[in-house]
């Protein structure tokens, strides 16, 4: 590898054992042999956070040339973003141009790179609908429900504890949302041994576990109901104001319930203040010094950078793409067979 991804790599050998990172590693070592990205310049618009660094790691032994948004609405650890000069990673300027854009929730899809874009979340996609070069969505494969799944789910409890909400035990929790988010929280909540209630606009109690109850969103009674007998509320729709005029201000004001949210957006709407929702309406993992640990989200990020690879075939539509299979497979199997205990039965999650 080069000096900058050698620099990256020592460092975080500090933080993590082999077995948390196996795919990013392996990415790094194989592209430092051949040098697919020599002579291209990225910008990377992904959180910067520590294990973040790991990601950069691949594409500095690749051969990039690798920037960073000098402005994002997305979460950053100020600290880490200050030792980015010393592994040889820049700051983009406005005037800057690019061959490829790894970007987050189409933070940067007003630049116009020479090859296209990897779009690292489905709440960019939007931003991309009258794309001119093509977009790969990461978030359209089976990895990426690894890290917003079981990624999400186990940081959201871990935050609670930060805040020192740690008996969790026998309580009740409402999940809003029945996506990949709302999975992962249930499948942690249910581990706590959690009394749960899934709250979606479907009707998802098909295809819910054993013990979860189902109520439906458009029922006011019942959602307000099952608000006012938790412990904690929390949402997880992807979908501004997804409860506005659904849940009662006078429900949760007036009682002790814990509100969280983890999306993007403010889900509860403006009835109920930020002062009441844990983390001002943030995403609760966010105040986090790691927000997904390294483990669960590394494979979406050595996807993610396998996306920019895909982008030197010169025939791909302007459009928006999914992952090849075969990509996903590959780093899948180095995930699961060389990961740490978590990621070995990873499959019994995703159902495959």
């Amino acid at each position: 590898m080069n000096e900058n991804a050698r620099k990256i790599a020592t460092y975080l050998e500090r933080y993590y054992e082999a077995d948390e990172w196996p795919t990013l590693r392996r990415q790094a070592e194989e592209w430092a042999e051949f040098l697919p990205l020599q002579g291209l310049k990225l910008l990377d618009a992904t959180p910067i956070y520590r294990n973040t660094l790991a990601k950069y790691m691949a594409l500095c032994a690749a051969g990039a040339e690798l920037y960073i948004p000098a402005k994002s609405p997305l979460p950053r650890d100020a600290g880490i973003v200050r030792l980015l000069p010393e592994f040889g990673i820049n700051t983009a300027a406005k005037e800057d141009t690019f061959d490829i854009i790894l970007d987050c929730a189409g933070s940067c899809a007003h630049r116009l790179p020479t090859l296209g874009y990897a779009e690292l979340t489905r709440s960019g996609v939007a931003a991309y609908e009258r794309t001119k070069r093509p977009v790969i969505v990461a978030d359209s494969g089976i990895i990426k429900r690894i890290e917003t799944g079981l990624g999400t789910g186990e940081s959201f409890f871990r935050a609670l504890r930060q805040l020192g909400y740690s008996d969790v035990d026998g309580r009740q929790i409402c999940i809003v949302g029945y996506g990949k988010v709302g999975k992962g929280l249930v499948h942690y909540a249910r581990r706590h041994n959690m009394k749960v209630c899934v709250v979606d606009t479907a009707d998802v109690s098909a295809s819910l576990p054993e013990g979860v109850e189902y109520v439906d969103v458009h029922n006011s009674d019942a959602l307000n109901l099952c608000a006012a007998q938790s412990w904690c509320m929390v949402t997880a729709t992807g979908k501004f104001n997804a409860l506005h005029n659904r849940l009662q201000a006078a429900t949760v004001l007036n009682n002790p319930i814990l509100l969280a949210n983890m999306g993007v957006d403010d889900e509860f709407g403006t009835k109920i203040p930020p002062s009441r929702v844990l983390n001002n309406k943030k995403p609760l993992n966010f105040i986090l010094e790691e927000p997904t640990r390294m483990c669960f989200i590394e494979t979406t990020m050595a996807l993610h950078n396998a996306c920019a690879l895909e982008l030197l075939t010169a025939d791909l539509p302007n459009r928006c793409l999914p992952p090849p299979q075969d990509v996903e497979e590959r780093l899948l199997h180095i995930a699961t067979t060389e990961g740490c205990k978590e990621m070995r039965h990873v499959h019994l999650f995703l159902g495959c």
